[in-house]
């Protein structure tokens, strides 16, 4: 047992949080070992002492009424359970936020006290962090969509000296300017509300249509590459938004950028399909690389991953799976036959 009146075992000194034991007169007469985070003492010292005297002693201010209140509840028997947050100093003087949970047993108070130190200093990063790439998120949409009306401008001074065999690259490069510029103004969209901790927003897109456009945008931007799509597309409307064209567009670059084929071959198939109860459109995207390791494969899609000799910046299959999940969908990879591997993207079917 952990002090005299025996409520706790000795397990209750493995934990992280505090417990605290008060008779009905309100003494601390059990604890584990964490009770003396914020005073410095031993559970032997503290032993004796009431709740009353702790948030005397030890309160940072008038947020400590928080707790009074909500130990006087349950110590009274109006409430069976009540929880309460306030700040405490340690003998440093150090602000120690803290979340108390109080709890009625037999004759006891039992109050869990968890330091909440790390969780704000987190909290506070998270938030810096969020500060920081919403500035960056302005300033690079504000310079790629300059730079991309510069190269617009210029596109119609070279029309004049463009003949007619070179109309279609002069169209595909009009083409894929205006996409850009469509999709800085939607990563502005979906940027403001991952940052605000909000939902993404989605709406009915056609998933025929944006593959047709993604193969053919990868068949133009990689000429040695063969890019096939094995069977029909479902002509059926997805949960999505603007930003399934970056999905489509990552995984079939990233077919064809870490293949080891001086002409890799990258096949595509999409099928409507049930998935656990669901709906959902999966489309399959083999190719026939190297493949990837399966100690690789639980951290694929992590923030920053990328492979040694990768030229991408880690952040292509990380977005992926970002905007998959966030369109209720999953996606994962597996082992290609005889050789590769074939990423497996399921998305829900948008309700008409």
């Amino acid at each position: 047992m952990t002090g005299p009146a025996g409520v706790l075992s000795e397990f209750h000194d493995s934990l992280e949080d505090a417990v605290y034991v008060f008779d009905e007169g309100g003494s601390l007469v059990d604890a584990n070992a964490r009770v003396g985070e914020v005073s410095g003492l031993s559970t032997e010292e503290m032993l004796g002492i009431t709740h009353q005297e702790l948030l005397d002693e030890y309160g940072a201010n008038e947020s400590t009424a928080d707790g009074r209140a909500a130990y006087r509840a349950v110590a009274s028997g109006d409430e069976d359970r009540e929880r309460a947050s306030f700040e405490l100093r340690d003998p440093a003087g150090d602000v120690v936020p803290v979340d108390v949970r109080y709890t009625q047993h037999d004759e006891y108070v039992v109050a869990v006290l968890r330091n909440l130190t790390a969780v704000r200093e987190r909290e506070r990063d998270l938030e810096h962090l969020s500060e920081q790439l919403e500035v960056l998120n302005r300033v690079l949409r504000h310079d790629i969509r300059n730079d991309m009306n510069v190269v617009d401008g210029w596109l119609d001074e070279l029309e004049a000296y463009v003949d007619d065999g070179g109309a279609d690259a002069l169209a595909n490069v009009r083409d894929a300017v205006s996409h850009t510029v469509a999709l800085t103004t939607e990563a502005r969209d979906l940027a403001e509300v991952l940052i605000e901790g909000g939902e993404m927003p989605v709406e009915p897109i056609r998933v025929d249509v944006v593959l047709g456009q993604q193969v053919e945008k990868t068949r133009r931007k990689y000429p040695d590459a063969t890019v096939r799509v094995d069977g029909d597309v479902p002509a059926v409307a997805v949960v999505a938004n603007q930003m399934l064209s970056s999905v489509f567009d990552n995984l079939f670059g990233n077919a064809i950028v870490h293949n080891d084929r001086d002409e890799p071959t990258v096949t595509i198939e999409a099928n409507r399909s049930t998935v656990d109860g669901a709906d959902v459109v999966v489309v399959r995207i083999a190719d026939d690389g190297p493949g990837i390791p399966d100690a690789v494969r639980e951290s694929l899609f992590g923030c920053g991953e990328k492979g040694v000799d990768s030229p991408g910046t880690g952040m292509g299959l990380y977005l992926v799976d970002r905007l998959v999940n966030g369109y209720g969908g999953d996606v994962h990879v597996e082992s290609n036959d005889p050789r590769g591997s074939v990423f497996v993207v399921a998305i829900p079917v948008a309700d008409t």
